[in-house]
């Protein structure tokens, strides 16, 4: 009686042992989703430091151009969110204007006068 008692202690206690190690292990799940955030976490601190330092800015400002080169509408999105921001957009029309890229509050476009009549003609052929 005692060797069966003890027996059967035996096994529950293998596998109690079993599953606590089990659950003791990470899931890969909790793994995955904890990486992610690690990822996101460093990637933060990165645009952060970018934001924070203005040789890294315009580094990155280059670069996006260069990889936006092709990509009319990649460029169309980083032009948009500059110009969305109200800061942004008062310090580049001054710019223009100080430039003489204005007139009158509008883009100069070198056209000619009768540029509207050509396109007129052009449109009714």
């Amino acid at each position: 009686m005692l060797k069966r008692n003890f027996l059967i202690i035996s096994i529950l206690t293998v596998f109690l042992m079993a599953a606590m190690i089990t659950n003791a292990q990470e899931k890969p799940i909790e793994s995955k989703e904890m990486k992610i955030m690690m990822q996101h976490d460093d990637m933060q601190k990165c645009m952060e430091k970018i934001s924070a330092d203005s040789t890294m800015r315009m580094q990155m400002m280059n670069m996006m151009m260069t990889k936006c080169k092709n990509d009319k509408e990649g460029m169309m999105q980083m032009c948009n969110q500059m110009m969305d921001n109200p800061e942004m957009h008062k310090t580049m029309m001054k710019m223009m204007e100080d430039k003489g890229m204005m007139k009158g509050g509008m883009m100069k476009h070198d056209m000619k006068n009768d540029s509207t009549k050509t396109m007129k003609k052009q449109n009714l052929q």
